[in-house]
C-alpha cells in the first residue's frame, strides 16, 4: 500500500487545485460553477493519493511553484490566490508563453482536463458522444442513410 498525503498536506493541495482549476476552467462570464469545480479538485486528490510519492511530490511541486510564480509575469507579489480572477488567467496565460513556464503550467493543466472533460457535463458541453451503453445499438451515420 502507498502512503498516504499528510491531512495538513492535503488541504494545501485541495485548496491549490481549486484555486488553479477555478482559473484554468472559467470563461468571459466568469468562473464554473463551484460544485463542478470542488468534484474535480475530488477527482484530483483520489488520482494524487493513488499515485507513488515521487509522482505526487513532482506533481505538487508544479503546482505551488506555479501559483507562487505566474503573479510574478504580471509583476504582482507572488501567490495567485491574492489577485481577482481576470488577473489570475492573465498570469497563467503569460507563464504558459514562457518555456520554463510553460512546462509547469501544462503539467498541472494536462492532469485537470483529462479529469475535467471525464466529467459528464463538460463532455456535453464540447459535444462529446454519450459513451457506449450495452444492449444499445447505434448506426454510424453512413449506415443509416444519414450522411449524403
Amino acid at each position: 500500500m502507498l502512503p498516504r498525503m499528510a491531512s495538513s498536506k492535503l488541504v494545501r493541495t485541495e485548496r491549490a487545485l481549486f484555486l488553479f482549476a477555478e482559473t484554468l476552467f472559467s470563461d468571459h462570464s466568469g468562473p464554473p460553477a463551484r460544485q463542478r469545480v470542488e468534484s474535480l479538485t475530488r477527482d484530483a486528490v483520489a488520482l494524487l493519493v493513488a499515485t507513488t510519492p515521487r509522482a505526487r511530490l513532482m506533481f505538487s511541486v508544479c503546482l505551488f511553484v506555479v501559483l507562487w510564480v505566474a503573479p510574478l509575469f504580471l509583476r504582482r507579489a507572488p501567490g495567485l490566490a491574492r489577485l481577482p480572477l481576470p488577473l489570475r488567467v492573465a498570469a497563467l496565460e503569460k507563464m504558459e508563453h514562457t518555456a520554463a513556464g510553460a512546462a509547469l503550467v501544462l503539467a498541472v493543466k494536462a492532469v485537470l482536463c483529462i479529469l475535467w472533460y471525464e466529467q459528464p457535463e463538460s463532455a456535453a458541453e464540447v459535444g462529446v458522444d454519450p459513451p457506449c451503453q450495452p444492449g444499445v445499438r447505434r448506426s454510424l451515420p453512413v449506415l443509416s442513410g444519414g450522411v449524403a
